[in-house]
């Protein structure tokens, strides 16, 4: 439409809800706020709010969850909460059926069992090493800012915070073995998912002949329809964005987020320097390719992932683009994109790494008896790690994994409740660094398999939007 490419729709979408946004927001949310603090804290807030500012703190969560039910019981917000949550369900909707076709497409096609081991291999090796080094930049950005020295923030201790713990990492670990493949398909589980396809498609590799050629037929096939619903879906995203935008904005309030601001600043440039310097020049060094360019043909799916802030949401389009944008095989694509939305987590590793040095920086102020030493520090930095491959791709949840840090260096976990004020914008933000990663290790690793179309790769026709097959050839 007008001759404009669709991330220039996602753009215009973006600013159209900012400024929706900002109308919604000086309209409605004075009074919003105000009547889901009285109702959680008490009729005495009215009064005197000055006396509630440790108790606010505490109930953060659940006086955002009842600002966004009173905000959805508006006419506008029930709009723009309908279009928002319509688009997501749609990105969603698509997820399952597009990744187990995809993977076992993906199997099928290495033709090799021992290929597959390989490819397996360089991926893991490559999510480890990515996310540490986004870990170690974290790290060093908060011990150098100390964006918690200093802050004069209400400390929640005692605090209501409903979040569950999640479970032992052996947890996570079996959750990759679905007990029931339906039911982990209704459910969502990539994990599950993703096991389950990449054991089909070995056996099918084993299987005769007719049958091997019979159900990879059947899979590409279905990927292909699948492929043309992602691209109907995708039309759709300026209109869905500018909704979430506009949803965001309304319910932002500026007050915590201005005491944050240099924990903001500290995350935000530690995903800065991961996605613009470090990934960048790690794919230029090994490949010798323009990293801008691969990051100009994934720009819509960046943007969709900004603002949806799921990287398994956003996944369709993430397949679509470096496939169709970079020339990458759905031999490798098809493989390392979905397991990398599952376990390949840097800017969510960068993020616990941060928060909770900044939490402890906070906590230490008002606790003497606390002391954040370098053995916490290593401590966080291994489980960052670790809790970063068992975060889900869904919003915010790297901020209920985070209780597993906590618990392990000492810091009450009501302090959570804190970082909920600003964690949907910072969830954005290193959402598009969780695609990058992906978009970079799947590129790196079709590079050394011989996997890329350099014709797709550097032509400026990549940058468009093609209606043919998706399929591209190493």
């Amino acid at each position: 439409m007008f001759g404009l490419k669709l991330h220039w729709w996602v753009f215009i979408g973006i600013g159209v809800g900012v400024v929706l946004g900002i109308v919604l927001h000086q309209t409605y949310y004075q009074d919003l706020a105000r009547e889901a603090r009285i109702a959680v804290l008490g009729e005495g807030y009215a009064e005197a709010p000055e006396k509630f500012r440790a108790q606010e703190a505490a109930q953060t969560p659940r006086i955002q969850r009842l600002e966004d039910e009173l905000f959805r019981a508006t006419i506008a917000g029930g709009a723009v909460d309908g279009i928002s949550r319509l688009f997501l369900t749609l990105l969603r909707m698509i997820v399952i059926p597009l990744v187990f076709a995809s993977l076992i497409c993906g199997v099928t096609a290495l033709g090799d069992p021992r290929r597959l081991g390989r490819l397996g291999g360089r991926a893991l090796g490559y999510y480890l090493m990515s996310s540490l080094l986004a870990i170690l930049t974290g790290l060093l950005i908060v011990n150098t800012l100390r964006p918690g020295v200093g802050v004069e923030l209400a400390i929640p201790i005692g605090g209501d915070v409903s979040l569950q713990a999640p479970g032992s990492v052996w947890d996570v670990l079996l959750r990759m073995v679905p007990d029931n493949i339906v039911r982990a398909g209704a459910e969502g589980d990539l994990f599950g998912i993703i096991f389950f396809a990449i054991l089909f498609g070995i056996f099918t590799l084993m299987a005769a002949q007719k049958t091997r050629d019979t159900i990879a037929g059947f899979f590409n096939a279905v990927f292909e329809v699948m492929m043309k619903l992602t691209m109907f879906i995708i039309a759709l995203a300026p209109i869905g964005i500018a909704a979430l935008i506009a949803r965001l904005v309304a319910l932002s309030g500026p007050g915590m987020f201005w005491e944050l601001r240099w924990y903001v600043i500290a995350v935000g440039l530690g995903l800065f320097i991961h996605m613009f310097i470090s990934l960048p020049a790690a794919l230029f060094l090994l490949t010798r390719r323009n990293p801008f360019r691969l990051m100009k043909a994934m720009t819509t799916a960046l943007w969709t992932g900004f603002s949806t802030a799921s990287s398994a949401g956003t996944l369709p389009l993430t397949m679509q683009r470096i496939e169709q944008g970079a020339g990458v095989s759905n031999k490798v694509s098809g493989f390392v994109l979905p397991l990398g939305a599952t376990v390949n987590m840097d800017g969510t590793a960068l993020y616990e790494c941060v928060a909770t040095i900044f939490v402890a920086q906070l906590y230490a102020a008002v606790n003497p008896q606390f002391t954040l030493t370098f053995a916490h520090q290593i401590i966080i930095v291994v489980l960052a790690l670790m809790v970063s491959i068992g975060a889900a791709g869904i919003p915010s949840a790297g901020l209920v994994m985070m209780i597993i840090i906590f618990r392990a260096v000492g810091l009450p976990l009501e302090l959570v409740g804190l970082l909920w004020a600003v964690d949907r914008v910072l969830d954005m933000a290193r959402t598009s660094v969780n695609i990058w990663s992906d978009v970079v290790g799947a590129t790196l690793i079709a590079h050394f398999e011989g996997e890329i179309d350099d014709a797709v790769f550097y032509s400026d026709a990549s940058q468009q939007y093609a209606t043919a097959s998706p399929r591209t050839t190493g």
